[in-house]
């Protein structure tokens, strides 16, 4: 089982608002929405990134990393 199975949903969430803020925000094509909602574990979501542009790859890792940073000291988004 990957860490994502065994994490709480709470846990997640971080994730889950950066990626439905750069959804909205970048304005993400249908392909790479329809590829993320496909996936069935966070690794397969990996995949999907040949339908980002270059900026929105960028601003999609800075935010993942800043969510896994803040996971350490309790902060969030």
């Amino acid at each position: 089982m990957s860490a994502a199975q065994n994490a709480p949903p709470e846990q997640l969430d971080p994730f889950r608002k950066v990626i439905a803020h750069h959804c909205t925000d970048d304005a993400w094509s249908a392909d790479m929405q329809q590829c993320l909602l496909a996936t069935k574990a966070i690794a397969e979501g990996d995949a999907c990134s040949k339908y980002l542009t270059p900026q929105q790859a960028q601003a999609l890792q800075a935010d993942g990393q800043a969510a896994v940073e803040n996971m350490g000291t309790g902060s969030a988004q």
